[in-house]
């Protein structure tokens, strides 16, 4: 298994971790005539940038995401019904977004997940889960807002396991936007970029005391195209770009 981290805080700029190891080749296949739009240009570079990009050694730079709907248990100590509601948008805007079959589904049965959500004070992560409060303690020295883990199988760069840690001690406001982040995160988007201060990915969020409470349309874009049928798992800079480049001709006829 593969690992993919991601942790935000409000004090320092946020930080991803993506250990990945083995490859996957594709056939490639002939490029697809279409001139894109300045937008559609942009949207291509910030694609790569946060699906395959990362700040360590040894990324194979290939598409990650679910195949399988995230079936997504909440563990919280009391109700915080304004969290659940933006837990449930949340889940809301990615499953409109998605249209490969993926979907968040919020589950009553830990048992049956493959994704928890920590609502909850970072030190009850500890009674919770050992291992997933060792993520959150690993050289981290100052308080963090949010946390989201995730595995996939190097063969096939699918992920098939998610944890996400929202610290119930923030305000409300902080949570809502980090419930938003950290749960888009999971899905395979990993990376923070300084390109875009309005995009939920903006590195220096904490730092500049940004807010992201909505997807702008470079957001919605990402995803939708991650969770695109034609979006395979696994693939490299250029078969993306020929996919996103294929999907786009189709949508302008």
């Amino acid at each position: 298994m593969n690992k993919i981290y991601h942790w935000k805080t409000l004090t320092v700029t946020s930080i991803s971790i993506i250990i990945l190891l083995g490859g996957f080749t594709y056939f490639r296949k002939r490029e697809i005539s279409y001139n894109t739009t300045a937008y559609e240009k942009e949207l291509i570079t910030y694609f790569k940038e946060i699906a395959l990009q990362s700040e360590y050694d040894g990324n194979p730079e290939r598409v990650i995401k679910w195949r399988a709907p995230m079936l997504l248990f909440v563990v919280k100590l009391k109700e915080l019904k304004p969290q659940m509601a933006a837990i449930e948008k949340t889940i809301d805007k990615i499953n409109r977004l998605a249209t490969d079959g993926f979907r968040i589904v919020l589950t009553n049965n830990l048992l049956k997940s493959n994704a928890v959500l920590y609502l909850c004070k970072k030190e009850q992560v500890a009674e919770l889960d050992r291992k997933f409060h060792e993520m959150l303690s690993d050289g981290i020295d100052y308080d963090i807002s949010g946390l989201a883990y995730s595995e996939f199988v190097t063969q096939t760069h699918i992920i098939d396991k998610s944890l996400i840690f929202i610290n119930s001690d923030e305000h409300l406001d902080i949570q809502e936007s980090t419930i938003l982040e950290e749960i888009t995160q999971s899905l395979g988007l990993a990376y923070d970029s300084k390109m875009y201060s309005n995009s939920i990915f903006y590195k220096d969020k904490p730092n500049q005391d940004v807010r992201v409470n909505e997807y702008p349309e470079l957001d919605r874009d990402i995803i939708r195209l991650l969770y695109h049928p034609k979006m395979e798992p696994g693939f490299d800079s250029i078969e993306l770009e020929r996919v996103i480049k294929e999907i786009l001709k189709y949508e302008t006829k």
